[in-house]
């Protein structure tokens, strides 16, 4: 080691701080290691998701969660277009009850709830049962009659995750402005968290059908505010992705430990573990490692899966399961 490194690590040890080598690896806290997260929901199935907003977020590679009411009016009348066309587009359907009228009692919340989760499951007919987003519909005094403690219940027996509150994160109804909405994912960003936005309607031109969605967002509103998001995501500050989604990464993330069984001058070999339940926590995580100061691209293999990545700063990130995972120099 040369005198300029030895003083280095002296400083280091002195100073308490860890000194990294070769093979240390952490996982990253979001996805690609994006700065933050953030959510786009929209609740009722109301029609302009389908005319408006999908087709926008497409076309700028952006992915919401739709919270789907199977036997709601407006649903019912366009289910075609949400059974056939819509679960190719990547968005993905989150259970906002059969009806939204709410529950009479726990037998009725059995259906309202459950049969909802398998319509979803039915209709974007998954390899194996997904985890899927709950989202309580908004009912009147008196519509909502059973305890946290029975919804709880349902909502395990069904593997669904609840999400955020509505509560302050409301398109038109808390937020309207595009700067106000701008302010959640600065948030996020600011804080490395995860920040949402529930949506109802959106503005609809073209067809018009003589009155909107409940809720309806502008669209100067809308539309700056997806590109806004999509410079974020661009520059590497925001992950926009699905509630499950986002929810199985911080499981997993926090459930996941990795090993460094060898690190040698040419090859590090990881093994990475993970205490979550695979049936349900089955995602890639996003690692960051140290490689070897003269490594330029690193060739990362993981059973028969292989992906070429450039080294940056020193460290190369990756995408991995649990499991043996090899970093060769190239």
């Amino acid at each position: 080691m040369n005198k300029h490194w030895m003083i280095l690590l002296s400083v280091a040890l002195g100073s308490g701080l860890a000194v990294a080598a070769p093979g240390d690896t952490k996982v990253a806290k979001w996805k690609d290691d994006r700065t933050a997260a953030f959510l786009l929901m929209f609740d009722d199935g109301w029609p302009s998701h389908w005319q408006v907003a999908i087709p926008e977020m497409a076309k700028r590679g952006l992915i919401g969660t739709f919270y789907i009411n199977p036997e709601k009016g407006e649903y019912k009348k366009f289910e075609e277009k949400w059974t056939k066309e819509i679960p190719g587009t990547g968005m993905v359907y989150g259970n906002h009850t059969m009806t939204h009228q709410g529950v009479r009692d726990a037998e009725h919340a059995e259906y309202e709830v459950g049969a909802c989760a398998e319509y979803i499951r039915k209709v974007t007919a998954k390899e194996k049962p997904e985890l899927l987003s709950y989202g309580q519909p908004g009912v009147g005094p008196g519509k909502w009659n059973i305890t946290k403690e029975q919804l709880d219940e349902l909502l395990e027996k069904h593997h669904l995750i609840d999400r955020p509150p509505f509560r302050d994160h409301g398109a038109v109804y808390h937020l309207q402005t595009t700067e106000q909405m701008m302010a959640l994912a600065d948030k996020a960003v600011g804080e490395k968290g995860m920040e949402y936005l529930v949506l109802h309607g959106v503005e609809r031109k073209e067809p018009d059908w003589g009155y909107q969605d409940f809720w309806a967002l502008k669209q100067d509103v809308f539309f700056p505010l997806l590109d806004r998001l999509k410079e974020k995501s661009d520059k590497g500050e925001l992950w926009i992705t699905d509630h499950v989604t986002q929810h199985k990464y911080e499981v997993q993330r926090e459930a996941a430990a990795v090993k460094v069984v060898r690190a040698a001058a040419e090859e590090i070999e990881l093994e990475v573990t993970c205490s979550a339940d695979p049936k349900w926590y089955d995602g890639v995580l996003t690692f960051i490692t140290e490689v070897p100061g003269d490594w330029k691209k690193v060739a990362v293999s993981q059973g028969d899966a292989r992906a070429t990545v450039d080294v940056k700063d020193g460290v190369v990130k990756f995408d991995a399961l649990p499991g043996a995972v090899v970093l060769t120099a190239q």
